[in-house]
């Protein structure tokens, strides 16, 4: 098993520290379980802590007034999450949810301040990172708005096989925490669209379905969909 030191140089925006430095970061940080569909917080509160993702997955989303949630990331080991609330001061802009059992490392807005002044690197990490999140998202409105829902499909398959993708010889495993439900929300399509196309991929030999589990058998597939 990898020593929580390991894991923390394998986060990117503690990437550049040393492991002295590492070892004091342990030292203000505390270890939390979630179990799955646990809430870790909701849209609307307060915001005074960072998240770092050690082992399990989350999900970002936001719900409408009638309840219907709209998924907008899923975040993984090795990533983090509520630094926006952390250096704005300004409420949760989503709510985050474990979507299978998780151990995350909280970090406190007072102490995270004290250690980005001693350690810039971080902040540029952070910058780094944001960046990339922000393209994500502009892809993602660019895919809700011109790819048909094949598109959309193949587009959210693609980006689960990129964090949550495990390579078994020439096929990738997805076996995801996800309903059909959560897909479909990420998708911006319904649910029977989603299990329809999935039907459709499966038989034009691209993918295999077992349950909750995914083997992707021709990425390429999925690929030309989105071009």
């Amino acid at each position: 098993m990898k020593s929580i030191i390991n894991t923390l140089t394998e986060i990117p925006i503690f990437s550049s520290l040393k492991e002295e430095h590492l070892n004091e970061l342990l030292l203000i940080a505390n270890k939390k379980q979630y179990r799955k569909n646990e809430i870790i917080f909701h849209e609307g509160d307060p915001g005074n802590v960072l998240f770092i993702i050690i082992s399990g997955s989350v999900k970002i989303a936001l719900n409408d007034s009638d309840g219907k949630e709209s998924i907008l990331n899923i975040l993984c080991e090795n990533d983090y999450f509520g630094e926006m609330s952390l250096v704005d001061g300004v409420f949760r802009s989503a709510t985050v949810s474990a979507i299978e059992d998780t151990i995350a490392f909280l970090i406190h807005r007072e102490k995270f301040i004290n250690l980005i002044k001693e350690h810039t690197d971080i902040v540029l990490n952070m910058v780094a990172i944001l960046c990339r999140r922000l393209r994500k998202t502009n892809e993602k409105v660019a895919n809700l708005s011109f790819f048909d829902a094949y598109g959309k499909v193949a587009k959210i398959l693609l980006d689960l096989i990129e964090v949550k993708g495990v390579k078994d010889n020439n096929q990738i495993i997805l076996d995801l925490p996800l309903s059909r439900q959560e897909m479909a929300s990420m998708s911006g399509i319904t649910r029977m669209t989603l299990s329809r196309i999935l039907n459709e991929f499966q038989i034009r030999g691209c993918l295999k379905i077992e349950g909750k589990k995914i083997t992707i058998f021709d990425e390429a597939i999925l690929k030309r969909e989105v071009l």
